[in-house]
């Protein structure tokens, strides 16, 4: 495909394109046009530049590919857009079109594709994350060393699930572990059953070994691959999905990708009624805690807590209400109100692998408001604005710690089970 061919997108992409009526409403929303103040860095510059160079108007190498390069995919103009456009459907469909091209707009790191590529294997990323962060004293290459920077300094061996109480009964729950956080942070993911059991949930065990959900691969336009993805998933799981069973995961971007498959696969004649259903029945964590039959009691220290929702699981699943609600809930602690707690973080996926500079004055805006109201902890729901807070933080020297909501959750939980005598 040559640079002078009109930019493909799907029919669903365009009709997109034709709900935009230009309006300005996602400016303000938009983390990019916010540090820039430039129209191609926001969403309704970047629907008019995609339009144009669909319709031939444009060359694809006239600003098109750094607009796209720059655009975190938070979709946040989509809950500010009064007309419903689904922005990220054009972006997918056009970044998936530029790197047919083999335009590198999306990856400057060498290490990146190598790093998807790995996040598939599980057995072999465990393994990885190990070997990376000894490497983290090592001197290495400029493509490498932003990846190792991102690792946790620690990855905690996960704990043992609580067994459920006598007699409590709730919905049946698959908790999906998700890649990154069954490596990075398996700690936080069995504090999420814990609590999951606790409140009444009745956790069925996952069929077979877990897959990638697809969510990395759409954020770099790999579209076909994440499509693969899905289509593995829903496949190794359609004979074990009951109607009622709820699909949880403690990864907001993971769990807004899942949702999401009845999109994706919407033209797959095999797969489409399998992801719709597939789709509707994905809670994200706090919003399947929340709508348990059993309530929790917590007990807090004196800790002022900040709270950076993933703003996927805001703007895509649209079910961010729940993890302040519950935070807001725990006696002892303070809830602190910040003006950006829903806003992007600046991680990503690997935008900030990708575009570190960007994806750092994005973060310190965040941080700088964390630490004027004397925040103590971050609050996170999602792998990637964990690690790119904890590095920021550090950074910065900065005192705050970050945790997972669920961790945090679990050292608060005020375990009222009955114990049996004897």
């Amino acid at each position: 495909m040559t640079s002078d061919a009109p930019l493909a997108l799907s029919d669903a992409a365009v009709q997109q394109l034709e709900h935009c009526n230009k309006c300005g409403f996602c400016l303000p929303a938009c983390p990019t046009y916010i540090e820039t103040g430039l129209e191609v860095h926001s969403p309704r510059g970047r629907l008019s530049l995609m339009e144009a160079a669909w319709r031939g108007e444009l060359s694809v190498d006239q600003g098109l590919a750094e607009a796209l390069s720059l655009c975190i995919g938070c979709r946040a103009c989509e809950a500010a857009c009064p007309s419903g456009v689904h922005y990220s459907t054009v972006l997918e469909a056009a970044r998936t079109d530029m790197v047919q091209r083999r335009r590198r707009w999306v990856i400057p790191a060498p290490a990146v594709p190598a790093l998807l590529r790995l996040v598939r294997h599980r057995r072999a990323f465990r393994a990885a994350v190990r070997l990376g962060r000894s490497a983290r004293r090592l001197p290495l290459p400029p493509s490498l060393a932003p990846l190792t920077a991102m690792l946790p300094v620690r990855v905690d061996s996960a704990r043992a699930v609580a067994a459920p109480h006598p007699g409590w009964s709730g919905p049946a729950v698959h908790f999906v572990d998700t890649c990154v956080m069954a490596a990075m942070f398996p700690t936080a993911n069995r504090d999420a059953m814990t609590l999951l059991t606790a409140a009444g949930a009745h956790l069925v065990p996952v069929p077979g070994p877990g897959g990638c959900c697809g969510a990395l691969e759409a954020h770099v336009g790999h579209l076909e691959t994440a499509r693969q993805l899905a289509r593995a998933q829903v496949a190794r799981w359609e004979r074990h999905l009951a109607p009622d069973t709820w699909l949880v995961a403690h990864a907001g971007g993971c769990a807004a990708m899942m949702a999401d498959y009845g999109r994706l696969l919407a033209d797959d004649a095999h797969s489409r009624e399998p992801a719709r259903h597939w789709a509707s029945q994905v809670r994200d964590f706090a919003t399947a805690l929340a709508a348990l039959p059993i309530p929790l009691r917590f007990r807090g220290t004196g800790t002022r807590v900040g709270l950076q929702n993933s703003c996927h699981l805001v703007n895509g699943l649209h079910q961010g209400g729940a993890p302040p609600a519950l935070l807001a809930g725990i006696p002892g602690d303070a809830l602190v109100p910040l003006a950006g707690q829903d806003r992007c973080c600046g991680a990503g996926g690997v935008y900030n692998v990708n575009q570190p500079v960007m994806a750092q004055q994005i973060l310190a805006r965040h941080l700088a408001e964390g630490e004027q109201a004397s925040v103590d902890v971050w609050i996170v729901n999602n792998p990637g604005c964990a690690l790119h807070l904890e590095q920021g933080v550090q950074a910065r020297g900065g005192r705050a710690r970050v945790q997972h909501l669920a961790t945090y959750l679990r050292e608060r939980w005020v375990d009222q089970a009955p114990r049996q005598e004897g």
